[in-house]
């Protein structure tokens, strides 16, 4: 499957794209029931780099942008539609496209 990382996104993936066999996985995934899911995935993609907690020095407090930090603020789109449901089922050729919050007008 190919996942493709935007703005925030991708600076905390350290990419704009990777691919990621589903088979590798599920073969991970004790309780997968054969089939990965967009829930699999985003676990998997913040077991990378956890949820962050912020970072103090001296006078300036910054929050670090882990993957998994970025992952709770986006939204999905898989073949180009909306998927916020986790349990939904993905398949190898599926994209997947991890959108952050966008500012601006």
């Amino acid at each position: 499957m190919r996942i493709r990382y935007f703005a925030a996104a991708a600076q905390a993936a350290g990419t704009h794209e990777e691919h990621l066999d589903l088979d590798d996985l599920l073969a991970g995934t004790p309780d997968s029931d054969g089939e990965a899911t967009l829930g699999h995935v985003l676990d998997l993609l913040s077991a990378r780099e956890p949820v962050s907690a912020p970072v103090s020095g001296d006078l300036l407090v910054r929050r670090a942008t882990s993957l998994g930090t970025v992952l709770l603020r986006c939204s999905f789109l898989v073949n180009g539609v909306s998927a916020q449901d986790r349990s939904r089922a993905l398949k190898p050729t599926d994209e997947l496209d991890v959108l952050p919050p966008f500012a601006g007008g």
